[in-house]
């Protein structure tokens, strides 16, 4: 049986179509970026493999301890923002909302407003970002020293 989308190339264009906020933080991440800050050193490298979907590929020491994470990240109609789903090598996973505005990034664990999140600037030409995790009373105490994201140069 044919579906609609099978039919009609104008719905099929405009349900595959990605939001327009996950295309600007495709444009902004896709690459590789130099991760650095206290405790923490490695690498993110995000990806667009297909439209609609960004991911993140990170290898990261943290507090002496490697790990690996991947994030998909993709545009929720139905919540109205970019959702990822997070997943590390330290047997980790979780949901995080993305909210890019302002040139902020905005990265918060579960819902848009949770009380743990990372919160980031980017400067003007797009190459850095830096931020801190927050986290709630009664957890580790609101990160203090930054995290800097910087864009590497491309081998090729």
């Amino acid at each position: 049986m044919r579906s609609v989308r099978d039919s009609d190339p104008d719905a099929l264009k405009e349900e595959d179509d990605p939001h327009p906020a996950l295309v600007e933080l495709s444009e902004i991440l896709v690459g590789t970026w130099h991760v650095d800050g206290p405790d923490i050193s490695g690498r993110a490298e995000y990806h667009s493999p297909r439209r609609g979907c960004l991911v993140a590929y990170v290898d990261f020491r943290v507090a002496g301890v490697s790990m690996r994470v991947i994030q998909h990240i993709t545009y929720d109609p139905d919540r109205g923002s970019m959702q990822a789903r997070y997943l590390d090598t330290m047997g980790d996973e979780a949901t995080y909302t993305w909210v890019l505005e302002d040139g902020r990034i905005r990265v918060s664990l579960g819902d848009r407003d949770s009380d743990t999140y990372f919160e980031a600037m980017l400067n003007e030409d797009r190459s850095q970002y830096v931020g801190a995790w927050h986290h709630p009373e009664g957890d580790p105490a609101d990160a203090t020293e930054n995290i800097v994201y910087t864009r590497m140069e491309d081998d090729g």
